[in-house]
């Protein structure tokens, strides 16, 4: 049987590739190499026809099924870059089998710009066959050239950012260290925006005027909207480069060392996989929370544990009201035993505390919404065929969602706008709010002040929980920025952009700027490391206990690490910027937004229909 089906799948396959024309080399069986990943692409049984239908899927090897990890069906390829190898870090795994061999079927050529269809194909002992078609363009480079020697004349460069002060300070740090490399570049770290926001409508306004920098900091949103203006330039000549590009020889300076996510996030903008990005400042959202508080239900037999699930917090909210005065005077009380005065609380103000106290609040109305819609197993936006933005979060899903949330607004859950605020940490820290959901690259800001050496509460993380009846949808969103190069300066310049950005993301710099600012290293090499080890077992190089500041971003590192297999981001589509700001509009005025003179189903609808209706606007 097992040689009928390889057989019939051989035959099959030899038919799709007749048509691939030109000069082909026939691809002879390959082991796939190891890759650290746990993001799995479709399987089907049977030959894949639509290279445009991958997505992931929660439950690999489900019913004994094989999988592929670590496969990119959409490669490009350019003429004279380091030997290509279509399954670099692919590995195809049977639940019972372990690691299988993968062959390729199918032809191509390194030399010929084109078009082809190879197939990966794996086959376990069961005679399940699993096959994945991965489209393949070889091209030459066209618009620009890549010297191969670095010239020695002075090159000055231009990175537009809009960081706070610790990613700025790192950054220009960096700009030194890597003109100590290369004494002839120096690169300019430019501020010019007081956020991301700011920052893309101001690139926009310089594509327009003719004066854009060499690199530009963005999320993959605003890429879209760059290369639909053509004003970024592909990065995978670069990446690939004999001289210049990744080392695939080392570990730690290989392009499979980034990690696997964040891969596949830079390389979703085109059909043919083109990397216009790389990452930079990498983070998800965590769960920060008054471990004191939580101690005490704990003492009191309230709970067991700390809950992990939305059911399972919002259940002990009324718990947390009954025990959250003696919890501020005691906050208050550590507070005003400080000699700065600056963080002292007068009787009014702590009154004000209480009487204000949510329990729960989230910081990003745009990310709970975008995250609880996948939660409760919802759509949010997509693309179509021509890679057109698709607006979804219209279903039924999403409005169980904002109902659940809505029934559980003002006595258990907020937003920070509720208190005039842009995020809850000035509230948790004064113990306004018990849990607080946020970034960890900004999980810092959260920490409780301290007092003769001493936190005024205690506090903890976690990772995100999740919706107790839809656990198989358990996420976390991926979050942070990447680098892309501009079509600025010539190719001198564009040479040296390329090396800074490899520099930025060199494990050397992603070690000491994930010790510096919390944000997540983007190469797995740099979690390996003791140092980063002992960073988020909670001590320093030389094993003391780590505090303030750095007690938070260590215990917001673990807890992102816990929760990285559930990590996603959306598909990137010129206008999905229009869309996350309708959803945040949404979902305010879902929680925050007057019951007086309506009901609840009248705000749910009159939210999505004005969010669903901006952000087809912005795309038609």
């Amino acid at each position: 049987m097992r040689k009928l089906l390889s057989l019939f799948l051989l035959v099959f396959l030899a038919f799709a590739v007749v048509g691939c024309g030109g000069d082909l080399t026939t691809l002879l069986t390959t082991d796939a190499t190891t890759e650290q990943s746990t993001e799995i692409t479709t399987v089907t049984t049977g030959v894949v026809t639509d290279p445009t239908s991958e997505v992931t899927t929660e439950n690999p090897g489900e019913d004994g099924v094989p999988y592929f990890t670590g496969l990119f069906t959409r490669q490009s390829y350019y003429i004279g870059s380091q030997p290509l190898n279509l399954l670099a870090g692919v590995k195809a795994i049977d639940p019972e089998d372990g690691e299988l061999a993968i062959q390729l079927l199918g032809g191509y050529s390194s030399t010929r710009p084109g078009t082809y269809s190879v197939y990966a194909v794996a086959q376990d002992s069961d005679d399940n066959i699993i096959s994945e078609e991965i489209v393949l363009t070889v091209k030459n480079l066209t618009n620009f050239t890549i010297p191969t020697t670095l010239t020695t004349d002075p090159i000055s460069i231009d990175l537009w950012h809009s960081n706070g002060t610790t990613v700025e300070t790192s950054l220009l740090k960096y700009a030194e260290d890597f003109h100590v490399l290369y004494p002839n570049i120096t690169v300019n770290i430019i501020k010019n925006g007081s956020n991301y926001d700011e920052l893309r409508q101001n690139v926009i306004n310089a594509i327009k005027g003719g004066q854009i920098p060499n690199i530009v900091q963005n999320y993959p949103d605003h890429v879209m909207e760059y290369i639909d203006n053509n004003a970024v330039i592909s990065l995978t000549p670069y990446i690939y480069n004999q001289t210049w590009g990744y080392n695939p020889a080392v570990e730690d300076q290989s392009f499979l060392d980034i990690l696997l996510s964040y891969r596949r996030e830079n390389s979703q903008y085109t059909t043919d996989g083109e990397y216009y990005s790389v990452p930079f400042n990498k983070s998800t959202e965590v769960m920060i929370y008054n471990k004191t508080m939580f101690d005490t239900l704990i003492a009191d037999g309230v709970i067991d544990e700390v809950p992990n699930t939305w059911q399972g917090l919002f259940a002990i909210a009324d718990d947390l009201m009954l025990i959250k005065d003696d919890a501020i005077d005691q906050i208050t009380a550590n507070l005003n035993a400080s000699t700065l005065e600056s963080i002292h609380k007068s009787p009014e103000e702590i009154q004000a505390i209480k009487d204000n106290f949510i329990p729960i609040a989230y910081d990003s109305p745009a990310n709970a919404f975008i995250t609880l819609t996948r939660q409760w197993g919802g759509l949010y936006t997509g693309i179509n065929a021509q890679r057109q933005g698709l607006i979804l979060f219209d279903n039924q899903e999403v409005r169980d969602m904002l109902s659940y949330f809505f029934d559980n607004r003002n006595t258990t859950f907020t937003l920070p706008g509720v208190w005039g605020m842009d995020y809850g940490s000035d509230a948790f820290k004064t113990g306004q709010t018990a849990v607080t959901f946020g970034s960890t690259g900004g999980a810092r800001y959260n920490t409780p002040d301290m007092v003769g050496g001493e936190f005024v509460f205690e506090f903890g993380v976690m990772p995100m929980p999740y919706n107790a009846d839809l656990p198989g949808e358990r996420t976390a969103i991926q979050q942070g920025t990447n680098m892309s190069i501009t079509t600025a300066g010539d190719d001198q310049e564009k040479l040296a952009s390329w090396l800074f950005l490899k520099y930025l993301t060199s494990a050397e710099v992603q070690l000491d700027f994930a010790l510096e600012t919390g944000y997540s290293p983007v190469r797995y090499s740099v979690y390996d490391t003791p140092t980063y080890t002992q960073f988020t077992d909670g001590f320093d190089t030389n094993g003391n206990p780590l505090t303030g500041e750095m007690l938070m971003k260590s215990m917001a590192a673990r807890a992102a690490a816990q929760q990285a297999d559930f990590q996603f981001y959306d598909q990137a589509f010129v206008g999905s910027s229009a869309a996350r700001a309708a959803v945040e509009v949404l979902f305010e005025r879902v929680i925050l937004g007057s019951l007086e003179g309506t009901t609840k189903q009248e705000i749910i609808e009159n939210a999505i229909a004005a969010a669903k209706a901006e952000s087809e606007r912005v795309l038609t």
